[in-house]
């Protein structure tokens, strides 16, 4: 079915949305997904939002990734070792592997994707994560060249990686680097990754997908190493489609998989499809923000006041409405040997008492009844986020902080957080790789992505000495410290962890529920 058939067919149906219940498409139909976001490119290594991540997982293959129940394991690479100090990395890839197009995947494919991924003018967002690697950071910030990057290919089917600091989480964050044709890219430079171009190298290569267009067509890869594994030939992939949308043509059969993220169609799907819908904790943290480099949010006794105001459980159980568990934590539950994120001293107290604390410190901040605090807080427009921080000036609103909302769109919402505009601002993460570090860089004195202008040299030391360590079990104990130096501070306001939601079709078999983001589409199969 064409795009522009499937559209008209989709909303005569919607139309007519008084079918008494899902009539799900046949066997011989595509899987179909429908999500909120809209993808603006497929280049996996230039993501741009939560869907780009979940796309580069159904057409690309990294060194190493994550399974069906989110376990990391081989990729391209069958297996790999480290030296006894943990400075030298050694890969050794799947035999015959090759391009979409035919063309012979080896060791040197992965020099230049691991040399573009730093490059300056890719902007990869992970990038940073693999500032371990010689002369990574040095790449990374247009001080060095691709050709003293610490990366090799001795032969065809053997990766060498040299590190300036032991990582012992390098195969977890190389999930992430994503392999790229060169041979196309050379051709073909930045168009490289456009509808009758693109080369993939992951279970699925495209089909169809126009610029602005509504649906990525997907078709099994047949040059994939482990074809033989993914069950569903052709993928749809139907994108930019509000809530109300996606849940009508999940009733009507029209789609297999939809994600719900507004609590009034979570309700209905709850009352109405309680059998199809998956909810469960997902590796996302809802922050809100703290410009320290603004005067007031400088003084620690006015953001721990703010934190105290909060009142998490009518903001979970009440506004949000998402099943989202309310929390005092900076990490989320669901990384792997980090079981137990730091909790605030004060997140058992009651209401009560934590206002009452507020407001002295409030006070002893030189803020009060003759000199409230005036605050702008930015967020993505939506009425979510609309009502969640209209519940957040009404707290602090007791303890003397005016709040004035700046509401912006997605891409201007980003750019005035990128040039530090708000005082306050909405900071909500996921992980795509579940680790504790994803979340925790943010806040280093040197970070890219340290929106809230934190410095800290005592934050600085424990994460750079958990980076040092030669396990995974002493890296984890200086991420603690890490962890409960950023708590004491709150360069953040911790608000919720995150829940992901959606629903399953009856003829869709596979799924697990897991705390990562993405679950491509290469594990499921038909009923």
């Amino acid at each position: 079915m064409h795009r522009r058939d499937f559209m008209g067919a989709g909303l005569a149906s919607l139309l007519s949305a008084g079918a008494s219940g899902p009539a799900f498409a046949t066997a011989g139909t595509p899987l179909r997904r429908v999500v909120a976001s809209e993808v603006t490119s497929l280049d996996p290594q230039r993501p741009t939002g939560s869907l780009t991540t979940e796309m580069a997982a159904e057409l690309f293959t990294g060194l190493t990734t994550y399974d069906a129940v989110g376990r990391l394991g081989p990729g391209c690479a069958e297996s790999w070792s480290s030296s006894p100090d943990g400075l030298t990395w050694t890969f050794r890839l799947r035999p015959k592997l090759a391009w979409s197009d035919g063309t012979a995947l080896g060791s040197r494919d992965f020099v230049f994707a691991l040399q573009r991924y730093l490059a300056p003018e890719t902007g990869a967002a992970q990038a940073s994560r693999l500032d371990a690697m010689v002369g990574a950071r040095e790449l990374r910030l247009g001080r060095g060249a691709p050709a003293k990057l610490g990366v090799s290919a001795p032969d065809a089917r053997t990766l060498v990686i040299r590190l300036e600091r032991p990582d012992v989480e390098l195969p977890v964050m190389l999930s992430a680097a994503y392999c790229v044709p060169e041979h196309v890219i050379r051709a073909r430079g930045r168009e490289w990754a456009k509808p009758g171009l693109i080369v993939t190298n992951g279970p699925y290569a495209l089909e169809a997908w126009a610029a602005g267009a509504k649906i990525i067509k997907l078709r099994r890869n047949p040059r994939f190493h482990d074809v033989g594994a993914v069950r569903i030939d052709r993928v749809d992939w139907l994108t930019g489609y509000d809530d109300a949308t996606r849940l009508r043509l999940f009733r009507l059969g029209e789609v297999d998989i939809a994600s719900i993220e507004d609590s009034g169609n979570l309700a209905l799907a709850r009352r109405d499809l309680g059998g199809a819908l998956r909810s469960s904790p997902e590796c996302a943290v809802g922050w809100i923000g703290l410009n320290l480099a603004r005067k007031p949010l400088a003084d620690p006794r006015v953001r721990r006041a703010l934190s105290l105001a909060i009142d998490r459980v009518i903001l979970a159980q009440k506004v949000r409405m998402l099943a989202e568990q309310p929390t005092d934590s900076i990490l989320p539950p669901g990384i792997p040997e980090y079981p137990a994120p730091a909790r605030a001293d004060y997140a058992d107290w009651p209401m009560p008492r934590r206002l009452a604390a507020a407001r002295e410190l409030m006070a002893a901040a030189g803020h009060g009844p003759g000199a409230r605090l005036r605050l702008g807080i930015g967020f993505p427009a939506s009425p979510t986020g609309r009502k969640v921080y209209l519940a957040v000036s009404a707290m602090w609103k007791a303890i003397g902080v005016d709040v004035e909302l700046q509401p912006l769109e997605g891409r201007a919402y980003n750019a005035a957080l990128q040039k530090g505009q708000f005082d306050v601002f909405s900071y909500n993460t996921f992980a795509a790789v579940p680790a504790a570090s994803i979340f925790l860089d943010r806040f280093l004195s040197s970070s890219t992505i340290n929106f809230c202008s934190y410095r800290s040299a005592a934050f600085d030391r424990a994460f750079e000495a958990a980076e040092r360590q030669l396990s995974i079990e002493a890296r984890a104990g200086f991420y603690a410290e890490a962890d409960r130096i950023v708590l004491r501070d709150l360069p953040v306001i911790p608000l919720y962890n995150g829940v992901s939601h959606r629903l399953l079709g009856p003829r869709v078999r596979g799924w697990v529920d897991h705390p990562g983001h993405a679950h491509p589409s290469r594990f499921l199969s038909f009923a």
